[in-house]
C-alpha cells in the first residue's frame, strides 16, 4: 500500500534525537516510575475532585479530628491568612488567633451550599471558604454565601476566602462581598510545615493519608521539586527530541492561535506554549535582564528570568487572561528592591508580595470570559481566540511595557 501522504518522514538527525530520547533513558524511566507511584487520590480518581479536597481541608481544620494535630492547623491557617491579606476587614488580629481558645469551633460542610464554614459563636468570628480546583466561580454565589452567614450570625467577624489552585482573584461581586484570594500553594506550604513540626502527634494511618494528600497538592500546584528537577534534567539533555515530540505529537489550537497573535504584536526572545499557558519574553525586555544574578525562575523557560508575560487559558473557568508576573528570585532582598522599583514606576504591588519566601507576584492581569460554542463549552475557535488575545494585549501592553524602563535602570548587583 502507498504511504500515507499525511505522515511526515523524519530526517536522519531528528530520528537520531528521538532514538536517543527513548532508548535506555534513565531520567525518563525515573520520571515514569515517579508518576507510577501509588497514590490513594489517583487510584480513586479524586485528585481533582473539589468535594474530596474540601472534605480533607475541613478534616484538617477540625480541632478534634483524627489527624492528631488538635487546633494547630486551624490556628495557623487563620493567622497566616490574615497576615498575607490586608483586604480582610475584621477587628481580630493574627496574634489574637494564635492565642485564642477554639473549644467551641464548629466546622461545617455544604452548609447553605458553602464548601467549608468554620464558626465560633463564643469568639464571634466565622471563616467562609469557597474551594475551587478546576471549576469556575458561580455567578452571584459569593455574595449569597456571605448574606447567609450574616443572617445566621449577625454582627460577626466574617473571613471570606476564594481558594483556588493559583490564587485567582474573585469576581467583582465577590470582591465587593469581601472575598480575598488564596491558593492551594499556601495550603500546601502550611500543611507541609505543620506535619513536619508535629510529626510525632500524627497517627501512623493519618500520616500515610496526609502524605498522599500533600503529594497530590504538589502535583496539582506544580510544587513537586523532585519532579520539576527531573523534568528539567530531561529537558536539558533531550531538548531537541522533546520539542520534536511536541511538534509532531501535540498541537493545541488555542496555544497556536495565541502564539501567532503574540508574534504579530511584538518581537520575542522566546514564546513557550505550556499546558494552558503561553509564556513569552519581548526581546526588548530580554536585553535588560540580568545575566550574573542568581535567579530561581520558571524551570520550563529557556533561561531564568525575574519577570515574564504569559497568556493563561482556562477551559474549566472559560477565561483567557494576560498576565505580567514577577517570579522567584533567589535573593529576597533583591526581589523586594525590584518590587519597590516597579511600584515607583506606578505599578500596584500588594503588601504581601514583600513577605519572606514569596515566589510569584502578578503586576498586571486582565481576564476575559470566553463565549460558549454550540456544545456549551468555551470557544476554542482560532480566529476568536486571536481576537480575544488582541483585545487583552491592547488593554495591558502600553502599561506593562513600562517594566522595560524599570529593567534598564535597576541595579541587580546592589547589596541589601
Amino acid at each position: 500500500m502507498p504511504a500515507d501522504a499525511s505522515v511526515r518522514v523524519l530526517d536522519p538527525e531528528s530520528q537520531r534525537r528521538l532514538d536517543a530520547f527513548l532508548v535506555d533513558n534513565e531520567e525518563l524511566e525515573a520520571l515514569k516510575a515517579r508518576l507510577a507511584r501509588f497514590n490513594l487520590f489517583n487510584v480513586l480518581k479524586i485528585d481533582r475532585a473539589e468535594i474530596r479536597h474540601s472534605n480533607v481541608l475541613a478534616w484538617l481544620l477540625t480541632p478534634g479530628e483524627s489527624h492528631g494535630l488538635g487546633d494547630v492547623f486551624l490556628r495557623r491557617f487563620l493567622s497566616r491568612l490574615l497576615m498575607e491579606n490586608d483586604g480582610i476587614d475584621i477587628a481580630l488580629t493574627p496574634a489574637q488567633f494564635e492565642l485564642m481558645n477554639f473549644a467551641d469551633v464548629e466546622v461545617l460542610r455544604e452548609w447553605q451550599n458553602i464548601d467549608i464554614l468554620v464558626r465560633s459563636y463564643a469568639g464571634n468570628w466565622c471563616l467562609l471558604i469557597e474551594n475551587k480546583i478546576g471549576s469556575k466561580e458561580k455567578k452571584g454565589a459569593l455574595p449569597r454565601y456571605r448574606e447567609s452567614v450574616e443572617e445566621d450570625m449577625p454582627a460577626t467577624d466574617i473571613i471570606p476566602v476564594l481558594l483556588t489552585l493559583e490564587g485567582e482573584d474573585p469576581s467583582e461581586a465577590g470582591r465587593e462581598a469581601g472575598f480575598v484570594p488564596w491558593s492551594h500553594v499556601e495550603v500546601l506550604d502550611l500543611a507541609e510545615r505543620i506535619t513536619e513540626q508535629h510529626a510525632d502527634r500524627i497517627p501512623a494511618d493519618a500520616s500515610v493519608f496526609l502524605k498522599h494528600y500533600l503529594s497530590t497538592l504538589r502535583r496539582l500546584t506544580m510544587q513537586d521539586e523532585k519532579l520539576i528537577n527531573l523534568c528539567k534534567t530531561i529537558y536539558r539533555r533531550h531538548r531537541e527530541a522533546i520539542e520534536l515530540i511536541v511538534e509532531y505529537g501535540v498541537s493545541s489550537g488555542v496555544s497556536d492561535a495565541i502564539t501567532e497573535e503574540i508574534k504579530s504584536h511584538v518581537d520575542c526572545e522566546f514564546v513557550i506554549p505550556r499546558g494552558g499557558g503561553v509564556w513569552f519574553l519581548p526581546t526588548e525586555m530580554g536585553k535588560h535582564l540580568p545575566a550574573p544574578v542568581e535567579l530561581s525562575g520558571w524551570p520550563f523557560l529557556p533561561r531564568n528570568v525575574p519577570v515574564v508575560w504569559w497568556f493563561q487559558y482556562g477551559r474549566s473557568s472559560g477565561r483567557l487572561g494576560l498576565i505580567l508576573e514577577v517570579g522567584p528570585i533567589a535573593s529576597g532582598s533583591a526581589r523586594n528592591r525590584f518590587l519597590k522599583a516597579i511600584e515607583r514606576k506606578g505599578f500596584s504591588v500588594p503588601e504581601h508580595a514583600y513577605n519572606q519566601g514569596r515566589k510569584n507576584t502578578r503586576i498586571l492581569s486582565k481576564f476575559q470570559k470566553l463565549r460558549l460554542d454550540e456544545d456549551g463549552e468555551p470557544s476554542d475557535d482560532s480566529d476568536y481566540i486571536r481576537e480575544v488575545a488582541a483585545s487583552l494585549w491592547e488593554t495591558l501592553w502600553s502599561e506593562g511595557a513600562k517594566i522595560t524602563d524599570v529593567l534598564k535602570r535597576f541595579d541587580w548587583g546592589k547589596a541589601g
